[in-house]
């Protein structure tokens, strides 16, 4: 955090302290029944991040059937929200300044404000805390607002935001797990751990029909390729990426699809430059028309990205490349999926025997249980 940042978030909560009534709650005084409108609140995250808020928001809307729900997040990442059946309002927070104006924020505060306001929010935050989270918290005008209590703003102040603190183990588990730990102060239980990513016919066609265009019908595996991040640390070397890639078009009978993401076209380019072997590039997509072409893959290859959930949303197995981020905590948790991680935690670590190695065990797993 720059000093600069750190001394507006300070100011920020001496005057949220100064101007707004607060009383720490416990679990025990929330109204359970008179709960009719809860926001969730998830918007200063990733792609990846937000999908694995989705068993938590299921499991939510499974114990109030009947409240209206709002989730508030980014505007790239609302698509993944598009569609969902335990949502019933999805508010769009613009990160970039320069998308708000007045008449913006005139209807970003309705929606927050609409019927009275919301009567709880919930902010999910499980590794770091954000101030734009907090304060949207507070315009929706929330009696209750849960949220972790190990994230702090500033060490040097008292809590004035969350008035009902959630406590985080300290043992290693799913970051779905602690998700879904912060909503067990409303007598939420767990639902099971898939992602929730609802399409719509016209989207499966789309994808269907550039499946087709890419001639992608034969009866061979179709195994997925997606090498970007732009953050070079989590990204799988491409030269090693491309050694895989030759070895699975050399012993497997499969196709193999790379796909990218926006700003990924030269990264393609230097990928397609070191393979030995003939791939298919699949065009640019949007984030839901892509999710349903992924759906159409018999294994996907990834980095510690979006992708991955996006695969695991689509119930594709994956094999996937991780540095610092653990596998058993950030990695989808199913059998299906297969996370590579060097002893040393760097991505460059990984070695091309041990992708292959999991590209093996998945591909056997696949051949022996088809999906």
């Amino acid at each position: 955090m720059s000093s600069v940042e750190g001394t507006l978030k300070r100011f920020l909560l001496r005057l949220v302290g100064t101007i707004r009534p607060y009383r720490p709650y416990t679990p025990a005084e929330i109204p359970l029944n008179r709960l009719k409108r809860i926001l969730v609140v998830r918007q200063h995250d990733q792609l990846g991040d937000l999908l694995i808020t989705t068993p938590a928001i299921r499991a939510l809307r499974k114990r109030f059937p009947d409240a209206y729900i709002g989730v508030v997040v980014r505007e790239y990442t609302a698509p993944v929200m598009w569609d969902n059946p335990n949502v019933d309002e999805i508010i769009v927070f613009y990160e970039k300044f320069k998308k708000w104006n007045v008449q913006m924020f005139s209807l970003f505060l309705d929606q927050l404000r609409r019927e009275g306001g919301y009567d709880c929010a919930i902010v999910l935050n499980t590794v770091s805390r954000s101030v734009s989270s907090d304060l949207i918290a507070i315009l929706s005008k929330a009696k209750y607002i849960i949220g972790p209590g190990h994230l702090k703003l500033d060490a040097s102040l008292p809590e004035r935001i969350y008035n009902i603190l959630t406590p985080r183990t300290k043992k290693l588990q799913l970051e779905i797990e602690h998700n879904l730990d912060i909503m067990k102060v409303l007598g939420v239980q767990p639902d099971g751990l898939e992602y929730d990513l609802s399409l719509d016919e016209e989207e499966e066609k789309e994808a269907d029909g550039i499946y087709h265009q890419l001639h992608l019908s034969g009866g061979s595996l179709k195994i997925g390729i997606h090498f970007g991040t732009l953050d070079e640390t989590r990204r799988f070397p491409l030269h090693k990426l491309a050694k895989v890639i030759d070895w699975v078009k050399t012993n497997v009978e499969c196709e193999v699809i790379v796909i990218i993401g926006p700003n990924e076209v030269r990264l393609r380019d230097d990928l397609l430059r070191m393979v030995k072997t003939k791939v298919v590039c699949a065009p640019l997509m949007p984030i839901r028309i892509a999710a349903a072409f992924i759906r159409r893959m018999n294994l996907f290859l990834c980095n510690d990205t979006g992708t991955l959930h996006i695969a695991s949303a689509m119930r594709v197995p994956t094999v996937s490349f991780h540095s610092t981020n653990d596998p058993a905590a950030w990695k989808p948790p199913h059998e299906r999926h297969f996370g590579i991680r060097a002893s040393d935690h760097r991505i460059t670590s990984i070695t091309v025997e041990q992708a292959i190695d999991a590209v093996k065990a998945s591909i056997d797993r696949i051949r022996s249980s088809p999906i």
